[in-house]
């Protein structure tokens, strides 16, 4: 059989293979768009200052990288379901989402939690700790105790407040039994000063300049949850439990007086499920390679900082994204992005250019993998396939030679037509020259051009030829 066309037949194979695996790969994958990134980080400096230390790497990776401030809590989780161009990730304060599910939930909430707990996540990336913050006069030591009392809780479209409220909730603290103030706490604390309010509950990093000014002042304390603190983290999985301790802040003078149990949450950053897998991947490399320092503006060590915690891949609220989960896993970049995108971006060629490559690539293989093993049995039959249709044309004029033949024995002699079997034969002879066939048939091809000219004879001479085609 002619190596020549064993090769372009697996050629042929082979391509179409692939063909079938790039087009399942891409109508299973998203379009990757324009290779862009705009993270929301709210009104909060430390969100802003984290999503800051992702931008050398992504843009490296030649990925469009924004950082927008401005809305906050569900604003923005709104904002990230909305179809179309926008914010496709964003800073969200642990136990926001899971707020709005549970017994303490409304009907509203539990329809809400429906809709933003679709939403994955790249990981949690620091401690927010729940500060209650009190008057050092006031006799509190529980959120039972602020039954009938003025609760500074945070802005409206905020974060804190939704997470106070179900905190107050779960207490028996309403707004029918005691006033829920809209709005922050300033770093003078003039409101528990001059009490407008009793108390004031924030969801703040610990170095936030706003918790060290208030850490600072006379005359307002921090409420100690030591008596209750378990209770809240197995009531509410996205709550852990820190210790300030004596002396933490300050040892001259001594801030705080005591250790003081808190409850804390844990800042997340959450995607689009849409957000392309080649975009996730670079924004989860981006937040593993750069987490948060352990020291302040000032050189400090950051409260409640212990390194390896974060970032961290165990997320109560939001389902880590199957992209991220690989590469807490591997800590490192698919090897085609991680080769290909800071070539291509060196070179100007669009982000799309790689990551179609990278995903698409990866992709097509997995499935051309199983392709290929029953490639290879079908491959066997080719050679088979192959010699029939070839020797299927010679046989065509071998049928059409044995019927002349056939026409010569079931006729007398004197009934024969010559002129008709002489131009019926001819014809046969004109079309079989004009037969192309690969080398390896010519010996059939010549076979069949002999047997023509043993019926030839035969007509010429019909009682003394054999038949030609038997």
């Amino acid at each position: 059989m002619n190596t020549d066309h064993l090769r372009w037949s697996a050629a042929a194979a082979l391509l179409a293979v692939l063909g079938v695996g790039a087009w399942t790969v891409a109508a299973r994958t998203p379009p990757l768009g324009e290779g862009k990134i705009v993270l929301a980080v709210g009104n909060s400096t430390p969100y802003r200052e984290l999503a800051e230390t992702y931008r050398h790497e992504l843009e490296h990776y030649g990925v469009q990288y924004e950082v927008q401030q401005g809305g906050e809590g569900f604003t923005t989780l709104r904002e990230l379901l909305q179809p179309g161009p926008g914010i496709n990730a964003a800073f969200i304060k642990g136990g926001l989402v899971g707020s709005l599910h549970g017994r303490l939930a409304s009907e509203r909430a539990k329809d809400r939690y429906e809709e933003f707990s679709q939403l994955w996540s790249v990981g949690r990336v620091f401690h927010e700790p729940i500060w209650v913050f009190l008057r050092d006069t006031m006799q509190i030591s529980s959120l039972r105790d602020l039954k009938g009392r003025k609760i500074l809780a945070g802005t409206r479209d905020g974060g804190t407040r939704r997470i106070v409220s179900q905190l107050l909730k779960a207490n028996g603290v309403d707004k029918t039994n005691a006033s829920v103030i809209e709005g922050s706490l300033p770093a003078d604390a003039a409101p528990l000063l001059d009490g407008r309010a009793d108390a004031a509950v924030l969801i703040e990093a610990p170095d936030s300049e706003l918790i060290q000014s208030l850490l600072h002042l006379q005359r307002i304390r921090l409420m100690d949850f030591s008596a209750e603190a378990e209770a809240y983290t197995n009531r509410f999985p996205a709550i852990s439990r820190v210790v300030l301790h004596k002396g933490a802040v300050e040892f001259n003078p001594v801030i705080p007086i005591a250790d003081t149990t808190l409850l804390s949450t844990a800042a997340a950053i959450v995607v689009r499920r849409d957000m392309h897998p080649a975009l996730v991947d670079l924004l989860t490399h981006a937040v593993i390679s750069n987490p948060r320092s352990g020291f302040d503006h000032e050189g400090d060590p950051v409260l409640f900082y212990r390194a390896g915690d974060f970032p961290s891949a165990d997320d109560p609220e939001f389902q880590i994204a199957p992209e991220s989960r690989i590469i807490y896993r591997t800590g490192e970049l698919p090897v085609l992005l991680r080769t290909l995108l800071p070539v291509t971006s060196r070179l100007g060629l669009p982000f799309a250019f790689s990551g179609f490559i990278s995903n698409y690539f990866a992709q097509a293989l997995l499935l051309i993998v199983p392709l290929m093993a029953l490639l290879i049995p079908v491959s066997r039959a080719v050679p088979a396939i192959y010699r029939f249709v070839m020797r299927r044309r010679i046989l065509h004029w071998y049928r059409l030679l044995k019927a002349l033949e056939r026409s010569l024995d079931n006729a007398a002699k004197r009934q024969i037509d010559l002129a008709a079997h002489v131009d019926a034969l001819e014809r046969i002879d004109a079309a079989v020259r004009r037969l192309h066939l690969p080398l390896p048939f010519s010996s059939e091809l010549y076979d069949l051009r002999s047997h023509i000219a043993l019926v030839r004879r035969r007509l010429e001479a019909p009682e003394e030829m054999p038949l030609a085609a038997e």
